[in-house]
């Protein structure tokens, strides 16, 4: 293979690129005639030198399983490849790019055949737990620990991290995802897009929107408001776009008002790329859409994994070949959207031809996986201080969970780690457990244990349920055991949502009948009783909850799960995660409760339709407004220490004086007014002016966290509202609007503000930030509310 600085023999701006190794140094480099060099660029003088048909093998995949045209190395397990092109007589030589799942971390094959050698990738607390820990620096350190793995493996992009919002408890894809709330989903991708990026590797955002079902995902229709649209689902992806600028981006399967997201022009041409500005490639996922010529025309420039749609049936290559013949297909939409994906090619490792070293430092990854679920999991009860528990205490340790532990989700989410440790090895690592009951579960594990693979043939999964407990072993473990800990588990994963039934979303009758007894029997010899939920996401906490003393919520923490819950337990580490989701007090009070199923429009016995009622009132915000109690409200969080509040101010607006550029400025003091160490995480609500648009009573417009502090120590935490996040969407008027008047901050532990006495400050006129008129449309016909939620018709 030619060297770097051979491939373009004429160009005295690739010379320089060949110099390089990473975007920040591509774009610091200068032509001979000074002009600043820039990976677009290059990419636009590589692309210009390609015959029309090599630029169209770039916009489409090889096909899945197959390496990509030109590809340096193959990368088994990888989800696909960007095509490269090597053509000596027109002096290119751009290598394929190698493209990998996440979100938990790479997602490669762990062992190759003919090969002693093993590549096993850490697996990390699946989102919804990493944005429970609302620390956007400890976020991004586990997005520089994933680039490193990528590059080490010498994979060019992560397809990750997934940040739809949690419209309903029951999509099954949840676990990837952050939060029902866009500002904490928006700011957690950044974190994580920032570390993975600083390794010079991709990350790819997705899904590109509203995929906040699984159900018939390839061909469901979501019908939702402009409104709901800007104010919920696209918020997040405007905000990490706008600030850290992520290399590439994925569109969803599922259709938004009628046609493809992928192939829809408003979405991903006229917002996407001409209102927010995205330098980065658009791609499809994986065979979505059904006309490779409309994803081409409306801006998706990367159709995956190539070869054949499995909707649509047509070879892609050729679909376009042909529409290029025929003028459906321009050579300015080719050629742009070409230079799109090599823009991004430039700056990978492949293009540097930087041979794998396929050994990162898995060990202290392991450790970071560690504190990043420490840090994460959340303390939803602890009565009379049950925990943590103190040394000298035994741990009666029930439930099957702790040997079927969970360390992620399914499908494309899942990561092949060398380990997981369960959640009874960390206990008898942290603990003395009671070897009785230790033996019984592992004996009934070791026997009754049954293996399958998920329905995308990615994931090996192992069940096994609940052995039956006599009234005598239980009692037996109540009179000799200090404490109880038991363990509840639950999966799920791509291609199918959870159901609100015994088993997933409510616990099963051996579930609650085992709560019950533990309960009971430890409880009548003065003992308490723990919970430890090891979940994809929220399940019910309502019915059961008052029968135990403390409950831990795990989600799914990754490899180091064991040792992570125990940690926590003993007091190793202070728990100080909260909610990025809120835990109803019954399913039926969730705002989508009755429209999440969707409909069979046609009568095909498929669901087709899936209408938004519920406008911008997801989670938090439909509960507060709508005065629904919960059973646990949005980033509620215990700690084993206790914190006060004081001085909250506004310490700065320029609001109206900047108008879309400016912002308020807030603060508070936090002291620790406990006993130990620990950290607490402060959000602001802001209550605005409804001026015309009904609005939540209150919503999250910023977030901080402080560091450790002892007890008696304070610290002032900071907050900046950009006044791009003050706006509410006035979709008749096709803008963006802040509307002029007193707003209310409230400075609060979280979303419950009823205690907190709030600060203000004004918008002495209202700021106007136009948009794409009337993008996004509704089909005809559909009516909506005042708060944007569309109504069935």
């Amino acid at each position: 293979m030619k060297s770097v600085t051979s491939l373009f023999p004429l160009s005295a701006v690739a010379a320089a690129l060949a110099l390089a190794c990473s975007p920040a140094v591509i774009a610091a480099h200068h032509s001979d005639h000074g002009q600043k060099v820039t990976p677009e660029m290059l990419a636009t003088q590589i692309v210009k030198k390609m015959s029309i048909t090599q630029r169209l093998t770039i916009l489409v995949g090889p096909g899945y399983g197959y390496d990509g045209n030109n590809a340096l190395k193959t990368v088994e397990g990888t989800a696909g490849y960007i095509n490269g092109l090597a053509d000596e007589d027109n002096g290119i030589n751009l290598p394929a790019a190698v493209l990998s799942d996440g979100p938990a971390g790479i997602r490669i094959d762990p062992t190759r055949d003919d090969d002693s050698g093993t590549y096993y990738a850490t697996a990390f607390p699946v989102g919804t737990l990493l944005a429970s820990s609302w620390d956007t620096a400890l976020v991004e350190k586990v997005g520089e620990a994933v680039g490193e793995e990528a590059r080490a493996y010498g994979v060019d992009f992560w397809l990750a991290p997934g940040m739809n919002i949690q419209r309903n408890p029951l999509n099954g894809r949840n676990f990837e995802y952050f939060s029902e709330d866009p500002l904490v989903a928006g700011k957690i991708a950044a974190a994580e897009t920032l570390g993975v990026q600083s390794q010079g590797v991709g990350v790819t955002i997705k899904h590109f929107v509203a995929n906040n079902s699984e159900t018939n995902r390839m061909n469901v229709d979501n019908i939702i408001s402009p409104r709901a649209l800007r104010e919920i689902y696209l918020r997040g992806f405007k905000d990490t776009v706008e600030t850290v600028q992520p290399w590439a981006l994925m569109t969803s399967y599922n259709k938004v008002n009628g046609t493809y997201t992928s192939q829809h022009h408003d979405l991903i041409t006229d917002i996407l790329r001409n209102e927010w500005g995205f330098k980065g490639l658009v791609m499809s996922d994986w065979y979505a859409g059904d006309s490779a010529l409309d994803q081409e025309n409306a801006g998706n420039d990367l159709l995956q994994p190539g070869g054949t749609n499995s909707v649509s049936g047509e070879e892609q290559l050729s679909v376009l070949e042909k529409a290029y013949s025929a003028g459906t297909l321009t050579e300015k939409t080719i050629t742009e959207n070409a230079i799109h994906i090599v823009t991004q090619m430039i700056k990978t490792p492949s293009f540097i031809q930087e041979t794998p070293s396929n050994s990162p430092d898995l060990d202290a990854h392991a450790t970071l996986s560690k504190q990043a679920a420490e840090e994460s999991m959340v303390l939803l009860k602890n009565d009379a201080s049950t925990l943590p528990l103190y040394s000298g205490q035994t741990v009666a340790s029930f439930g099957i969970a702790q040997y079927t532990t969970r360390k992620g989700g399914t499908g494309s989410g899942d990561v092949h780690s060398e380990h997981t440790i369960n959640i009874a090895d960390g206990l008898a690592a942290e603990f003395t457990v009671d070897s009785t009951l230790e033996d019984l579960y592992s004996t009934w594990y070791s026997e009754n244990r049954t293996e399958d693979t998920d329905s995308l043939g990615i994931s090996t999964i192992y069940y096994c349920d609940e052995p039956e407990l006599s009234d005598d072993q239980i009692t037996r473990a109540a009179k000799t055991d200090s404490v109880a800990v038991i363990s509840l588990s639950r999966l799920s994963g791509e291609g199918s949502d959870r159901t609100d039934t015994e088993g997933d979303y409510l616990l099963s009758t051996n579930e609650t009948d085992l709560i019950s007894r533990v309960s009971e029997a430890f409880h009548a010899q003065g003992k308490k009783v723990v919970v430890i939920l090891n979940v994809p996401g929220v399940i019910d906490t309502e019915s059961w909850k008052s029968d135990v003393d403390s409950i831990l919520l795990a989600y799914m923490p990754g490899q180091e799960a064991g040792t992570a819950i125990a940690e926590i337990l003993a007091g190793v580490t202070n728990p100080s995660g909260k909610l990025a989701q809120t835990f109803p007090k019954s399913y039926s009070d969730v705002p989508s409760a009755d429209s999440f199923d969707g409909v069979d429009t046609d009568d095909d016995g498929t669901i087709d339709t899936n209408y938004y009622d519920d406008g911008i009132m997801v989670g938090y915000r439909y509960y507060s407004s709508n005065d629904v109690d919960v059973s646990y409200p949005f980033a509620y969080g215990l700690s084993y220490t206790n914190f006060s509040y004081s001085h909250p101010r506004v310490v700065n607006n320029n609001v109206s004086q900047s108008k879309e550029n400016g912002s308020v400025e807030l603060s508070v003091t936090i002291t620790n007014t406990g006993n130990v160490a620990g950290k607490e995480i402060a959000e602001v609500y802001v209550a605005a002016p409804q001026n015309g648009l009904t609005k939540p009573n209150y919503e999250l417009k910023a977030f901080n966290k402080t560091h450790t502090l002892q007890p008696g120590r304070r610290q002032t935490l900071d907050f900046v509202i950009p006044t791009r996040w003050l706006a509410s969407f006035d979709a008749a008027n096709n803008q963006w609007i802040v509307a002029s008047g007193s707003y209310k901050a409230y400075i609060s532990p979280s979303s419950d503000i009823s205690q907190i006495t709030p600060v203000t400050f004004r918008v002495n006129r209202p700021i106007v930030i136009p948009t794409t008129a009337n993008a996004m449309a509704l089909p005809s016909g559909i009516s909506v509310t005042a708060t944007g939620g569309v109504v069935t018709p």
